[in-house]
């Protein structure tokens, strides 16, 4: 009886990752970024004004 090698009785879509799994991943991985940068420079300008208030 020859041992179970996973490398070859399974391939990378067994694992239920497809193409547009990775691609929304990506996609959406840039977006949360964008969005923090956005959030943080709204606020650091918020604490700017402020601070010019005083």
């Amino acid at each position: 009886m020859e041992a179970f090698d996973p490398a070859i009785n399974y391939g990378p879509n067994d694992a239920g990752i497809s193409a547009i799994s990775i691609v929304l991943g990506l996609v959406g991985l840039i977006a949360i970024s964008w969005l923090f940068g956005k959030v943080y420079s709204q606020v650091s300008k918020f604490f700017e004004d402020n601070n010019k208030n005083d």
